[in-house]
């Protein structure tokens, strides 16, 4: 139909496996279409393929003979194909009754001598009395500690060991401060209108608008510091007249830290929780 060489632009692809799809489902194998671009129904020769003409044209043109021209046929009917295919299963059914019946099926490979000691090393090692790896490492740590203590001069006391530090642990308030800073930025206005639309437009954001967008969480994480700043002063005040709205967000959160040893992130999720239910509606 074409040469090797030839390079299909992505629209002349896509047309040429339309067509053949076609073809196919209307039961014609590769076979047929073969004889059916060199020939038509009656036998009378089609002429090759001319310079220029591309392969969606050549198919289409040639192919246009074996449709069905009745009064009463539609135009998706064709004649029946030049040669008979068959699918896949019943081609694969025939090769394997073939095989069988040729001897010719695939059979066990032959195991080289190396190969069969080989085998017989990996069961015999497999059906040993193995340890468990857990005491094969205590055993290997006891022998460390004999050796060492085998080095300790007679009578000279142990060397004492320093106890590691005490363990660093996020206490409820700053967990809660936290929740609080991340909290404002994500409702931030500029944040949410510019994530609302690039979500109605099922889109990623351009270099343009991340840049923008940058720019907002930037702004909504000093706007979060701020409140974080007037919640503390609140906090120890007990003033909120003059707290604005990240501030009083923050203090929320502060005031909902309670001592409980849940993992952080579920602290987070608990305390973002607690306040959205007890914070007023907004307008």
């Amino acid at each position: 139909m074409g040469w090797v060489t030839e390079r299909l632009t992505r629209d002349e692809r896509d047309d040429v496996e339309r067509q053949l799809e076609f073809w196919y489902s209307s039961g014609y194998c590769p076979d047929a279409l073969l004889i059916a671009l060199s020939a038509l129904p009656d036998g009378t020769r089609q002429r090759p393929r001319q310079s220029g003409e591309r392969p969606g044209e050549f198919l289409r043109s040639r192919l246009n003979g074996w449709f069905r021209e009745t009064s009463d046929t539609t135009m998706s009917e064709v004649h029946e194909p030049p040669r008979k295919g068959q699918s896949f299963e019943a081609w694969f059914a025939n090769n394997r009754r073939q095989s069988a019946a040729d001897g010719t099926g695939r059979r066990a490979p032959r195991v080289t001598e190396a190969g069969r000691q080989a085998r017989e090393q990996a069961r015999a090692f497999a059906a040993s009395k193995r340890k468990d790896p857990l005491v094969r490492l205590r055993e290997s740590e006891q022998r460390r500690a004999a050796a060492l203590d085998s080095l300790r001069v007679e009578g000279a006391p142990a060397p004492a060991i320093p106890a590691p530090p005490a363990e660093t642990r996020a206490t409820p308030r700053m967990v809660a401060s936290f929740a609080a800073r991340q909290s404002v930025t994500a409702r931030s206005p500029q944040v949410v209108r510019i994530v609302e639309r690039l979500r109605a437009e099922k889109r990623g954001p351009s270099a343009a608008e991340l840049a923008v967008l940058r720019n907002a969480v930037r702004d909504a994480h000093h706007s979060a510091g701020l409140g974080t700043l007037e919640a503390a002063s609140a906090h120890v005040g007990d003033d909120t007249s003059e707290l604005t709205s990240d501030g009083l967000r923050v203090l929320s959160f502060l005031d909902h830290a309670d001592e409980n040893r849940l993992p952080i992130d579920a602290m987070i999720r608990l305390l973002t929780v607690a306040v959205d239910e007890t914070a007023p509606p907004q307008d």
